[in-house]
């Protein structure tokens, strides 16, 4: 691709995938000034490295791993969890819109990182198992098991919260 056109695609693939990039860092952050740190730097590395892209189709797919491993590299630097921020949830404005993201949020909390990013990936994001294969560079049937795992492990999560309630 000639740089006039990597231009043009970088510059695309970045507004038509804002908000799908912004959920990632999110849900992996929670914090909103390091998931700003996180696309800040993971838009420099990409448009750095826009040359590496082989076909345009991939963009999100490509953009997705570098956020992700930026959102990582922020997670390793602090070396402990993040508390639930209420910032989250500062744009919610019904009541069960509310209830649903915290609840949603605590959820994802309870996951180890590895089934987090799947559900992450696919539920939140509506990547189809193989692109998510793709992004995290392991193989469709890992996919398919941690999927499978994290769905399981919500049950029974919310099997607890049940019981609990």
């Amino acid at each position: 691709m000639a740089k006039k056109n990597l231009n043009e695609v970088f510059i695309k693939g970045i507004n038509d995938n804002r908000l799908s990039f912004y959920k990632t860092a999110k849900a992996l952050l929670k914090n909103e000034d390091d998931v700003e740190d996180a696309l800040q730097d993971a838009l420099e590395t990409a448009y750095k490295n826009i040359e590496t892209l082989k076909e345009e189709k991939y963009f999100k797919t490509w953009m997705t791993r570098i956020i992700i491993n930026k959102c990582y590299d922020i997670l390793r630097k602090k070396s402990k969890i993040i508390p639930f921020e209420s910032e989250y949830v500062e744009n919610i404005q019904e009541k069960s819109n509310f209830d649903e993201g915290i609840e949603m949020k605590m959820i994802l909390d309870k996951l180890d990182n590895d089934l987090k990013e799947i559900v992450i990936l696919y539920y939140y994001n509506d990547f189809k198992q193989d692109e998510i294969a793709k992004i995290l560079e392991m193989p469709k049937g890992t996919v398919k098991s941690r999927l499978h795992r994290a769905k399981a492990e919500i049950m029974k999560i919310l099997e607890e919260k049940k019981g609990v309630c």
